[in-house]
Parts: structure tokens; C-alpha cells; sequence
């Protein structure tokens, strides 16, 4: 008798061990790949409910300009456009990766914050966030200009106002649908 509950009990720990694992395997998301320049797709992110895209307004008017901004649709994503570069307009940049527990367990995230000067529009602070350990310097602007994608965060007394980084022309996005 004391074998067969020694059977059953082994049964049973090698069927949960057994469920968690195919699980693992089934459910686990792998990180995504370093973003780097050269992705000739669409760059944009994307939306269940779609986006809508307009110019990024002077710091002195984004929260107005943000709060009258009326979509097309009650849940489509209101994201600024706006070309950005120069090295000499980034400052504070700060490079961070840390971890975050889930269900199905630790998580690893890159996280980039930096404040961006237009001497005619004023200052704003940027943030960036991806899962996995990825090399920042894609971000550290050089010579070149390309298109961002910004989404208006954080609150409207926040000085500089928050944006976070969406899309950044060349780079594929997280969730790209195609190929």
C-alpha cells in the first residue's frame, strides 16, 4: 500500500511539474530584438482602435492643445509627430534595466529618459521603455533627424511636459504585423 501512494504521489508531482512546463512553453513571450535603424516597413505604432497623428505644439500650449484634441473615434490613441535630432538638443540622458515580477515570472526592462530643447518650441522630457536588456544608444541623437511618434503622459503641471516614445522612424515596432 505504501508503494502505491509513493506511485500516485510521484504521478501527480510529475503531471504538475509537466502542465508547468508545457505551459512555460507555450505561453512565454520571448524579448524582443534590439531595435536598430534600417527597417523600411511602417514604423508607426499601432492601435487596435487606430491612431491619430498631429504636429507636436510648443511646450506653452501641448496640455491645451491635448485636452481640446478631439478624435475621430471615442478610444484612437492621440500621438504627436515630430522630427527630432541633434546632439546638442538632448540632455539628461539616463539609461536604466531593471526587472518586474509576472505570473510566469521576471521580467527584464530597459528604460531610457532624456530631455529634448527646441529653442523655438522649449524643452521636453522623453521616456522609452522595452522588455528585455537592450543597448540604449540608438536614442543618443546624432547629426541626423528622423520622425518620433510621441504620446502626451504624466500631468498637466509637470514642467517639462512628459512624452513617450512610440515610434521611431527606421526602427520596426514591438508588435509589427508583416514581412
Amino acid at each position: 500500500m505504501k508503494r502505491v501512494v509513493i506511485f500516485v504521489a510521484g504521478v501527480l508531482v510529475l503531471a504538475v511539474v509537466g502542465t508547468f512546463t508545457l505551459l512555460w512553453l507555450l505561453f512565454r513571450t520571448p524579448y524582443p530584438p534590439q531595435p536598430k535603424f534600417g527597417f523600411a516597413g511602417n514604423w508607426r505604432s499601432t492601435d487596435v482602435f487606430g491612431y491619430e497623428e498631429r504636429p507636436l505644439p510648443p511646450v506653452a500650449e501641448i496640455w491645451q492643445d491635448y485636452s481640446t484634441w478631439q478624435p475621430k473615434t471615442e478610444h484612437r490613441r492621440r500621438l504627436y509627430l515630430v522630427r527630432l535630432g541633434g546632439s546638442k538638443r538632448q540632455s539628461g540622458f539616463v539609461a536604466s534595466t531593471n526587472s518586474g515580477d509576472t505570473p510566469m515570472g521576471a521580467q527584464r526592462y530597459t528604460s531610457v529618459d532624456f530631455d529634448y530643447t527646441d529653442s523655438t518650441n522649449g524643452t521636453y522630457h522623453l521616456t522609452w521603455m522595452l522588455r528585455g536588456e537592450h543597448d540604449p544608444g540608438f536614442l543618443r541623437f546624432d547629426g541626423q533627424y528622423r520622425f518620433y511618434q510621441l504620446e502626451l503622459v504624466g500631468q498637466a503641471n509637470e514642467n517639462p511636459p512628459r512624452l513617450f516614445i512610440q515610434g521611431i522612424e527606421g526602427i520596426r515596432p514591438e508588435h509589427y504585423v508583416g514581412d
